[in-house]
Formats: C-alpha cells, structure tokens, sequence
C-alpha cells in the first residue's frame, strides 16, 4: 500500500497531497537548511494549503521523487518541515523510516483496520437522533430523515481528502437537486464562526451543520472523510471512511438503489 493508498483512507496528519511535488532530481548542499527553524507538528494545521505544495528533500538536499516519497511515508517515515523568518513554510525534509516509525505505522494501520470494522457494524441500524443548529442559523432535528434518503458526510475544514472530495459530491446533489426524496447533510467538525473563511475558497453544496463533533462520535466516525447513507426508515444502509476516488458513483449506485 502506497502512501497516496494510506492517506486516502485515513486522515492521519495534514501532509495529504504528494502529487503537487517537484519531481525534477537536483543536487544541493547541506546549506540547504540554512536560515530555516523546523515547525513543530502543532503548527502545521495553520499552513493550510501551502502544505499541498510543500517540496520534499532528502537530508542530503536532493529533490525527492514521488516514488521516493511513497516508499519512505508508507513505511512510517516522518517528515520534517521547515519555515524561514517570515514564518513562511519553505520545505520538507524526508528520509527512510527507522524501525521504530515502521512498528507504528503497522500499528496505526492495524488499529484503522480495527476501528473500521466497527464502523461497519453500525449498518442496518437506526441513524443517531440529533438536534442541531446548521450553518444558516436554522435548527435541523433528526425529523429531516423520515420517509427520505439522507446523505451524510462528516467532515472538517482542515481535513484535505474532504476537501478533494467535495467536487464530486457537488456534482452528486446537483444530478438528485430534482428529487424532493434525496437529501445532503454535512456534519462539520469545524466550529461555524472559522467556516466563512473556508468558503470563500471551497463550495461544499450539502446542507452544512457545524459543531457536529459530539454527533460524530456519537456515530462511532474516528477517521475523515466518512461518508453514510441513512434509508427512509431511518436505518444506516452505507458507510464508507477515507477518501476513496469514485466515491460519489458509490453513493450513487446506493441511492438509486434505495429509490
């Protein structure tokens, strides 16, 4: 399992998108790193998306290949990051895993595994009642769900696989906008009052709940993106977590089949 596999699946740290990555090879010294600090874990959720476009080095200061970059992150490896004195993040600094981040990437690995099991005992029974406040202000209960199909995804504003899916579930409400029997739910991590800011850059066309973490967990969701499907008696017919590409074909073909 590759390490765009890995982090499709699970939203496990905010370094979610290889793809952007320089792929030219280019010698370098060490000076490299001179003049840079290394960003401490809990900083990197306030780089937001300059993290999709962050440049991954060896500690010899040669441009990584994506190739390079799955072997290492699907064994475990641990990257390093780097800002310059304008706090402005510069690089990443990646290198094979020790046998101690490989232990814990299987452990990781073995624990999602477990979790999503879980989760998958959830299906064909009822959804969890909720009464909340979207994000208009309007209060929404667990009523909205009788005699309809409901589709649900739970997500956060930091999230990346979230974020990549949500072209493809915009295209989802807008293919069911006609049907008055099909409906779209975004229960949102994120407080309401840091959202403006992410809308103004995404769309996401569900029906936006925020502050929804309580009903998360109260839905067993541990990993992000997590997508469900409640039937019109109420009952959970579809939960998949991670980001999956084509998955809105699958909520799709769980829609019409519930229709």
């Amino acid at each position: 399992m590759n390490f765009k596999t890995i982090l499709q699946t699970i939203c496990v740290c905010f370094l979610l998108v290889i793809a952007s990555c320089k792929n030219d090879k280019k010698e370098n010294s060490t000076s490299f790193l001179e003049g840079l600090t290394v960003i401490p874990e809990s900083e990197w959720g306030q780089y937001g998306e300059e993290l999709d476009k962050v440049t991954f080095y060896s500690a010899e200061g040669v441009v990584l290949e994506e190739e390079q970059l799955d072997e290492y992150f699907s064994e475990g490896s641990q990257p390093v990051l780097y800002k310059d004195a304008d706090e402005k993040l510069v690089l990443g600094v990646v290198g094979a895993a020790t046998e101690d981040q490989k232990k814990a990437m299987e452990a990781m690995m073995a624990q999602f595994e477990a979790q999503e099991a879980k989760l998958q005992e959830a299906v064909g029974t009822p959804a969890k009642a909720f009464d909340l406040v979207d994000y208009e202000g309007n209060q929404i209960t667990s009523e909205v769900l009788k005699g309809k199909i409901t589709v649900v995804n739970f997500w956060f504003k930091e999230c990346k696989p979230c974020i990549h899916e949500m072209p493809e579930l915009n295209e989802l409400v807008s293919l069911f906008k006609s049907n008055e029997n099909v409906q779209f739910l975004g229960f949102s991590t994120t407080a309401k009052d840091r959202l403006p800011s992410f809308f103004e850059k995404h769309a996401f066309d569900y029906r936006i709940i925020p502050d929804s973490q309580l009903y998360a967990r109260e839905n067993g969701v541990t990993g992000y993106p997590t997508n469900m499907i409640i039937d019109q008696d109420g009952n959970i017919a579809f939960l998949k977590t991670g980001f999956i590409p084509g998955i809105a074909d699958n909520i799709k073909e769980e829609i019409e089949r519930l229709l």
